[in-house]
């Protein structure tokens, strides 16, 4: 499994929050109904000493759940269920038609998708009579860390196929974010360090620097040592 280490600096005033994203699939870009999601966050004081970084094994993860609050921006969303997906495979989603209010499954269906490709296949079910019935599903992507999820959440439809192509880009951000809630790609995106692999790294390693004027720059490779 490769591990890619992305060191975080604050040359900025005061202390900050720093989130990391993952850019969404091509085929999701233009998607207005997903939603960047992410619990990975750092603190970091300006200036300070050590190292301070985030550490991303790429396990990509797929997940599904149901709950009485509906996919939106700046809702909370945590999956019932997530496993562990490759590129190459296709997954059912099956959501329940309340009564009752159920929570859904996951299975791999021994099926293999296009390369480069994950598949998730939602089941039929009835999606105004859910939602009629303040039951709403939710369906997830993203990459698995050693300090949670971070990802992008939506609201699929029943009998849909989502063909995702997953792309290696990451999105370094300062903002009014909350742990797993739901927030939009623009305002992730527009005013972020954009982390590409391999072209931001070397050995694995990138820098990502938070000027005193709240620009951003990315340098290959771990932090120059401090005189």
């Amino acid at each position: 499994m490769d591990i890619y280490r992305i060191y975080v600096i604050n040359n900025g005033a005061d202390a900050q929050n720093f989130w990391c994203f993952l850019a969404p699939p091509q085929e999701l870009v233009n998607d207005q109904r997903v939603f960047a999601n992410s619990n990975v966050r750092l603190r970091i004081r300006n200036n300070v000493n050590g190292h301070n970084y985030f550490e991303i094994p790429v396990q990509y993860v797929i997940g599904a759940g149901a709950s009485n609050n509906a996919v939106g921006l700046g809702v909370k969303i945590v999956s019932n269920i997530v496993e562990d997906a490759n590129t190459g495979e296709i997954w059912e989603a099956n959501y329940s038609t309340v009564p009752p209010n159920e929570g859904p499954t996951l299975t791999k269906l021994p099926k293999v998708s296009p390369r480069n490709t994950i598949y998730i296949v939602s089941n039929r079910f009835d999606k105004v009579k859910n939602q009629d019935n303040d039951w709403f599903c939710n369906q997830s992507f993203g990459i698995k860390t050693t300090s949670g999820f971070l990802g992008m959440t939506w609201s699929p439809e029943p009998q849909e196929t989502r063909i995702l192509t997953p792309k290696l880009r990451f999105y370094i951000s300062i903002g009014e974010y909350g742990s797993n809630v739901l927030a939009n790609w623009d305002q992730v995106a527009n005013q972020a360090a954009v982390v590409d692999v391999p072209t931001s790294f070397a050995f694995d390693k990138c820098t990502v620097i938070y000027t005193s004027t709240g620009d951003w720059k990315v340098v290959k490779g771990e932090p120059e040592p401090v005189a």
